[in-house]
């Protein structure tokens, strides 16, 4: 199966980055990556790791902020 890499990791050997594509086979490597927020399914049915969500909500508080400053 197909995942999307959240943290770079190596996997058989080869080097992934963040947002790379990996193609995992066994099903204990994919359940032990997915709980350590390694990787996510790339047609989106797993959720996003916790880091992530807080990324994105620093960034939407950061623009918030930003605003209220012009004004």
């Amino acid at each position: 199966m197909k995942f999307r890499t959240l943290k770079p990791m190596i996997y058989g050997g080869v080097s992934y980055e963040v947002d790379g594509e990996v193609d995992i086979q066994e099903k204990s490597v994919i359940k032990s990556c997915l709980e350590r927020g390694l990787i996510a399914e790339i047609n989106g049915k797993t959720e996003k790791s916790e880091e992530s969500i807080e990324t994105e909500n620093t960034e939407e508080t950061d623009k918030k902020d930003t605003k209220n400053k012009k004004k």
